[in-house]
């Protein structure tokens, strides 16, 4: 059972790394706007939840739309690489979740800052 779960678990964040690299264009880097958010939550040292790593998106320098697929997949690989831990789930107040749980996040206490191999999972 250990191995079927190692091999699943395996596959998805090899899907996770997947999808990161495809958020990569020439004309818009939609990956690197929410590893840039999500690396500002984790140095903050405070709680927060995917939709807290969207408010920093949304309210970045561009303003320009993004690929929301994109933050759990940002989120999967930190939490993966031991960069942050999860320690609870709330209510999402995003009114598109439709009350749906997220996951409540903070930095791992031997996390350091990421470098951009760490962050894609490479």
């Amino acid at each position: 059972m250990t191995d079927q779960l190692e091999l699943a678990l395996a596959d998805r964040h090899a899907g996770m790394s997947a999808n990161l690299a495809a958020g990569r264009k020439p004309y818009r880097d939609d990956s690197e706007r929410v590893e840039v958010a999500l690396e500002l939550l984790i140095r903050s040292g405070a709680q927060f939840t995917a939709d807290d790593v969207h408010r920093v998106v949304e309210f970045d320098e561009s303003g320009a739309p993004y690929d929301r697929n994109l933050v759990s997949s940002a989120l999967g690989i930190a939490a993966k690489n031991g960069r942050i831990v999860r320690e609870a789930t709330r209510v999402s107040s995003a009114r598109s979740r439709h009350a749906s749980r997220n996951g409540v996040w903070r930095r791992a206490d031997r996390a350091t800052p990421a470098t951009p191999s760490q962050r894609t999972g490479n």
